[in-house]
């Protein structure tokens, strides 16, 4: 000993090997280079950011793609009515001019014997589905 004790709390001698990062902090025995740290970090906001880009894709989607859900429409002997692609949760429009000689048009159905009315203005779509025209003898 050189007489003087050394105080628990005096700097260490500096070491010549370079800070390296390690799991738990500072390591000065291995670990990621203050470089391939700040890289890491980069990739990791990368990451992070188009995660939350596809995650707000999908929602604004109805995470079925950029084409959404398909309403066919079942005319059960009438004219022709086109299907629409409607986003999930949102209402379909009702088809026009979908004429039968000798009935009139009721409505939509969810079966084809008309015992599941739909209703345009409040039922939403959640599912691929196919309403079928509900007529009357006129």
């Amino acid at each position: 000993m050189d007489g003087n004790p050394k105080h628990p709390f005096a700097e260490e001698e500096k070491s010549e090997q370079p800070r390296r990062y390690g799991l738990f902090g500072v390591s000065s025995t291995g670990g990621m280079q203050e470089s391939q740290r700040k890289s890491m970090a980069r990739w990791a906001t990368a990451f992070v950011v188009v995660m939350a880009a596809a995650f707000l894709f999908l929602v604004v989607s109805g995470s079925t793609g950029a084409a959404g859900l398909t309403v066919t429409f079942d005319s059960q002997g009438g004219s022709e009515a086109a299907s629409q692609s409607v986003l999930y949760g949102e209402t379909a429009e009702e088809p026009e001019d979908v004429v039968r000689v000798g009935y009139t048009l009721a409505g939509w159905s969810l079966t084809p014997d008309g015992t599941q009315l739909w209703d345009f203005s409040s039922d939403t779509v959640e599912e691929n589905l196919t309403l079928y025209a509900v007529w009357e003898v006129q």
